[in-house]
């Protein structure tokens, strides 16, 4: 009797074991990939900077992130091909994050940010229904009555035509990396995943600034160069003007020293001076005003040169033409 009663509890045991088991395989799927993955240094140094919560950590590397080289990010992120300037992408269901490894200076930080924008993808996944309601409801009411950037309009404008079911789960991880002051409910979600998140945000905003202080410079320097051409043509068109005038200032003086009426001559030479200094002095004027338009120029060139650079560091498809 006793052993027909312990066979009876081992097989509710085993079904309920099987129950579990079926109803928790992604607590499975986890355990196994965190038993058996060895986050290399460079992806434990990205959870570090970016102050990722145990949590955050933990999803972070249930999907074994990758620091990739252009030609194999592009192979394992192919949805990004007509986006020349995405650097990283997350696999729905937990299959990978991969971040392309931009090694520029100047962009330095844009590998964190990234990171950590990719992993909010994969705790967004793992919202529950009522959690996503209440999340979803605030952040959209945040954007649209508090989201003045550019930037991150432009971006969420960009994601409507691309990716337009994705949306949310887009602004879940734009308002994580890319805003620092939040309301009080989604500060206290994002704290659930970042211990620092403003040094995150800090971070955006520096590799942002290499790309909008370029930019805002060359389009003033445009300007300049406009205004200046404008200038020099101006100051050409007086120079030939007066030219002109000289020339014919000079045949008449002529003609009266050749004639012998020197009373004539002797009167039109101080005006004749007069206009030969001017000449001078708009030779000299517009001289200036092209050694600046041309230094100018070099200095527009060197900063649109630098600005291609940073495209360039961050266009994920080889060979890619930017625009000039």
């Amino acid at each position: 009797m006793q052993l027909k009663f312990t066979v009876c509890w081992l097989y509710i045991l085993v079904i309920a074991v099987v129950i579990w088991c079926l109803t928790n395989t992604s607590t499975i799927r986890d355990w196994y990939i965190l038993a058996t993955y060895n986050p290399p240094y460079s992806i434990q140094d990205l959870a570090n900077k970016d102050t990722m919560t145990p949590y955050a950590r933990k999803l972070f590397y249930v999907n074994e992130p990758k620091l990739e080289s252009k030609s194999n990010f592009t192979k394992n992120c192919p949805n990004v091909s007509s986006q020349a300037y995405v650097v990283g992408c997350y696999h729905t269901g937990d299959q990978g994050i991969f971040i392309l490894n931009v090694k520029n200076f100047s962009l330095k930080g844009i590998v964190q940010v990234t990171a950590a924008y990719e992993m909010l993808h994969a705790v967004y996944a793992r919202l529950n229904k009522v959690e996503r309601s209440k999340i979803d409801s605030e952040m959209w009411s945040f954007y649209k009555n508090h989201v003045n950037s550019k930037q991150i309009n432009s971006q969420m404008t960009s994601y409507a035509a691309t990716e337009p079911d994705e949306q949310t789960d887009e602004l879940f991880s734009v308002l994580g990396t890319e805003v620092s002051n939040l309301p009080p409910i989604l500060v206290a979600q994002y704290k659930l995943y970042f211990r620092n998140r403003s040094k995150i945000v800090a971070m955006y905003n520096d590799y942002q600034a290499s790309f909008t202080s370029r930019l805002a410079q060359i389009k003033s320097d445009d300007n300049i160069l406009s205004s200046l051409k404008d200038q020099i043509q101006g100051t050409d068109n007086q120079i030939s003007s007066l030219l002109r005038l000289i020339n014919t200032a000079s045949k008449s003086l002529d003609n009266e020293k050749s004639s012998g009426n020197y009373t004539a001559y002797n009167f039109g030479v101080p005006k004749f001076n007069s206009m030969v200094n001017k000449y001078n002095s708009l030779v000299t004027l517009v001289s200036t005003e092209i050694s600046r338009y041309n230094n100018l120029v070099s200095d527009r060139n060197s900063l649109a040169l630098q600005e291609h650079q940073l495209a360039k560091a961050i266009t994920s498809i080889p060979n890619h033409k930017l625009p000039k």
